[in-house]
């Protein structure tokens, strides 16, 4: 009897060792023969090609989301970001440049030597159109940096005579990216000398990390200021000026 037993016991340990099937393989394994039968039934291995192929994009689009989409579109994004960023340097020059004033945008710039700079655009030319439109709506005169260095932006920052500082570009919440080598530390502008009415990070932001905002503009002054504590793009920039100038109009 205890023999029977500890018999029943080892086969079905075994049994259940050896056909605990994986549903992932068990799925495959069902495409694998989806795509013969295609081949069976005389559809032909160009359909069956591109049925994988179709398969494949689907299932990473679902899998690495927006991350396989840009570098699907890799080689068209970097056409389009080194011509986007010749026509806002053709833009930006009706306007100061490298002055100090109330307010001051600093642009991150790119270096074209680096892979970087031609697949990760800084912002892009609506962005900058719309912000423009907002600080002429409020009369606010401004400048433009758009290769500024550490040295530069400490400078402006020190300055009393600049009251807002926009930047536009790559970063976090607790740094930005000057250009493809150059990072910027939030930290570094912890004083007194370096206090603004209005900091705006136009840039992604993550949950960790002390702001810019958090070091330089005082407490009552800060839910008028941009930071956006999460990775953003282009249409949640744009939504957010939109909806200032919207309210200056009405």
């Amino acid at each position: 009897m205890l023999n029977k037993v500890i018999l029943n016991f080892v086969l079905q340990t075994y049994f259940k060792k050896t056909f605990k099937i994986e549903l992932k393989l068990f799925l495959f394994v069902l495409y694998i023969v989806y795509l013969a039968f295609l081949l069976v039934k005389g559809y032909g291995w160009r359909y069956v090609l591109v049925t994988h192929i179709s398969a494949v994009l689907i299932y990473s689009i679902y899998k690495f989301g927006l991350e396989f989409l840009w570098i699907l579109l890799a080689p068209l994004i970097a056409v389009f970001t080194f011509f986007e960023v010749l026509i806002i340097e053709r833009y930006i020059k009706s306007f100061q440049q490298n002055v100090p004033a109330e307010v001051v945008i600093i642009l991150g710039h790119s270096n074209w030597l680096k892979l970087e700079a031609w697949i990760k655009p800084n912002a892009s030319l609506d962005d900058i159109k719309l912000l423009v439109k907002y600080l002429e709506l409020k009369k606010q005169g401004f400048s433009f940096y758009p290769d500024a260095n550490t040295s530069e932006v400490e400078s402006i920052m020190a300055n009393e005579k600049v009251k807002e500082v926009y930047f536009m570009g790559h970063g976090a919440s607790h740094t930005f990216q000057l250009n493809t080598d150059e990072i910027l530390y939030y930290c570094d502008f912890a004083g007194a000398k370096y206090e603004k009415e209005f900091v705006h990070q136009v840039h992604c932001g993550t949950q960790d990390g002390k702001s810019l905002i958090d070091y330089v503009v005082p407490e009552r002054n800060r839910n008028g200021c941009f930071l956006i504590r999460k990775s953003i793009n282009s249409f949640r920039i744009q939504k957010e000026f939109k909806q200032k100038i919207k309210m200056l109009e009405n």
